[in-house]
């Protein structure tokens, strides 16, 4: 797995490109890596997964923040953050976001860009 990121300031938003296999370790690292820099300087998120291929577990998904993220900083839960999904990954990602909504956290799907930071302007 691979990606770049690029600081809208006008709009608060990090937009990340994300492209290859989304493994526990990368994907969890490379959260935490933008996760830290939105926490810091108050902004949204929008990870671009289009160009990505899931191949992270339902079971992974339910315990992410858990396993991954409350131990650094429990507010990482309260990001606004879009998934900007493919077809193929949609069923994991809608389960991702009606999760992680029913435990307080700002996820959000979309599979539009448009869509994606309309969402995010407006959080």
């Amino acid at each position: 797995m691979e990606y770049t990121y690029e600081i809208i300031r006008e709009d608060k938003i990090i937009i990340v490109t994300v492209w290859g296999d989304l493994t526990t370790a990368e994907t969890a690292l490379m959260g935490k890596t933008i996760r830290q820099k939105a926490k810091t300087m108050n902004y949204n998120i929008l990870f671009d997964f289009r160009n990505s291929r899931n191949k992270l577990s339902i079971g992974e998904a339910y315990f992410w923040f858990a396993n991954h993220y409350d131990k650094i900083n429990i507010g990482f839960r309260t990001i606004p953050t879009v998934h900007l999904i493919n077809e193929n990954d949609k069923q994991f990602f809608h389960f991702f976001e009606t999760t992680s909504f029913n435990k307080g956290i700002k996820i959000k799907m979309c599979t539009e860009m448009e869509h994606a930071l309309e969402y995010l302007k407006s959080a």
